[in-house]
């Protein structure tokens, strides 16, 4: 009879060996957190780091400065009449940069206005703050999603292609009554004399 030949145990790892690997991780953590320090300081002295302010392509009135808003005096702001900014005949008022400006607040478990008419096709820009705590501010079928802060002004513009409705939800806990946080946008026809003659 022929006896199979023992297998050998694995060889096993030294405590130099082990080391070294230990040493090398050790390594590669380090660079990764000095390359994650320096970015986020590169960041800060470049001026790209995410500020909501009106260097983003949105022109703010009055006292809103660089994105910021004091949530206790909204009344000498644009904020003070939340809803789609008109003239004074009632008609929506085409910005510098060929938008429409909207202003929302969210607080106490509400957005103002409830209910904003938009015209359908045209671009408006929505400046959303808070009074009170964080909350989220959703636009339904829309890629707007975004957290509003007390004192901050966060500026998205959105285009609704088809006229109906769209509602804008709180998507963060605020509180007990952040179930009811919706408000609608009642997205009108645009205004075609050609079509209304049929």
């Amino acid at each position: 009879m022929s006896r199979a030949p023992e297998s050998t145990p694995p060889a096993r790892l030294d405590h130099h060996a082990l080391e070294r690997y230990e040493t090398a991780w050790l390594g590669v953590a380090l660079v990764m957190t000095v390359l994650l320090f320096v970015g986020v300081l590169a960041s800060v002295i470049s001026g790209t780091y995410p500020l909501l302010d009106a260097g983003s392509g949105h022109a703010h009135d009055g006292p809103i400065v660089r994105g910021r808003v004091d949530p206790k005096n909204l009344a000498a702001t644009p904020f003070a009449k939340p809803g789609l900014v008109v003239d004074a005949a009632g008609q929506p008022l085409v910005n510098d940069q060929g938008t429409l400006d909207a202003y929302l607040v969210a607080g106490n478990f509400t957005f103002q206005p409830a209910v904003l008419r938009v015209p359908a096709g045209v671009p408006v820009t929505l400046h959303v703050t808070a009074t009170d705590v964080a909350h989220g501010f959703q636009v339904t079928g829309t890629n707007i999603n975004a957290e509003i802060l007390p004192g901050h002004v966060a500026s998205l513009t959105v285009t609704f292609r088809h006229p109906g409705e769209q509602h804008a939800i709180c998507n963060e806990y605020c509180g007990v009554g952040h179930h009811n946080m919706i408000t609608r946008f009642v997205v009108d026809p645009p205004a075609t004399g050609a079509k209304e003659t049929q």
